[in-house]
């Protein structure tokens, strides 16, 4: 869907822009503000997504700021290496963001987006106005429960596709979508980049209590719905341990990733957050 995201965010208005990095180059979209009273709003994907599914949510903040939104490295438009880890995508998206911001700005990001904002933000904090975060990933996983997630983005057939799907959505779509998700799922999971990723989960470093208090000085908000499938609850517990002045919502009706379940209720809160800060 790499093409046609490209195709639809010209037709609405969007700038494309290419970032060099070292784990290759990276895509960048911006949104200029149809009337601009916020700062800067910063969005970065998970992972197997890109920018494209932030579409909605885009459109709604672009109303009030500048929007910008990347693809990582190996997803979308960026570049794909068959030898790319999650470490160097990681690297990649923090690099890209550091090099295209000119000014403070609100970072929001979920999943791997998550933990691509806040290495983001322990990297750059004179970058950082505010973090929000949606069910990131990043937190210390036991052997089964890394076996478990990983288990989950096996997606060879549509039916795989469509039950990975029904973990990231609170209500999964209905009616021609529904399968157009599942083909285009099945279609991201045969690139050589994606799999190399999700064989590097085992991996993946996660925070240390140590680097997250260094957040402490950033306004965090925490954002964790109440039908979360895809990551285990000890993940919630460490970030509620290791973050304690972020604000922590638990709300009803979110799953993994809030933007795809409601864009309109995610995209007030971010608004009242950049409001505030």
């Amino acid at each position: 869907m790499a093409d046609l995201a490209g195709i639809l965010f010209r037709a609405a208005g969007y700038k494309t822009h290419r970032v060099s990095t070292r784990a290759g180059s990276v895509r960048v979209f911006e949104g200029r503000a149809q009337h601009e009273t916020l700062p800067t709003i910063a969005l970065v994907h998970g992972l197997s997504a890109d920018a494209f599914g932030y579409l909605p949510l885009l459109q709604r903040l672009r109303r009030h700021a500048r929007v910008v939104a990347i693809d990582l490295p190996g997803h979308g438009g960026s570049e794909s290496r068959d030898d790319i880890t999650l470490a160097s995508c990681v690297a990649g998206g923090v690099e890209a963001l550091a090099s295209y911001l000119r000014e403070p700005a609100i970072i929001f990001g979920n999943s791997l987006g998550g933990l691509t904002s806040i290495r983001f933000a322990l990297a750059h904090p004179e970058l950082v106005r505010g973090l929000f975060v949606a069910s990131p990933a990043g937190a210390p996983s036991s052997s089964t429960e890394l076996e478990e997630l990983i288990a989950k983005f096996r997606i060879q057939t549509p039916a795989d596709a469509l039950r990975f799907a029904e973990l990231i959505f609170y209500t999964m779509p209905t009616g021609p979508i529904r399968h157009l998700i599942a083909r285009d799922l099945v279609r991201r999971h045969k690139m050589p980049s994606l799999r190399a990723l999700i064989r590097d989960v085992p991996n993946a470093k996660p925070f240390e209590p140590e680097e997250l208090a260094h957040l402490a000085s950033i306004p965090t908000y925490f954002l964790w719905g109440r039908s979360e499938r895809l990551l285990p609850p000890t993940h919630l517990d460490f970030w509620k341990k290791n973050l304690p002045k972020a604000t922590f919502e638990e709300p009803w009706g979110f799953g993994h990733s809030p933007q795809l379940d409601s864009p309109n209720d995610v995209a007030r809160r971010v608004i009242a957050f950049a409001h505030e800060h």
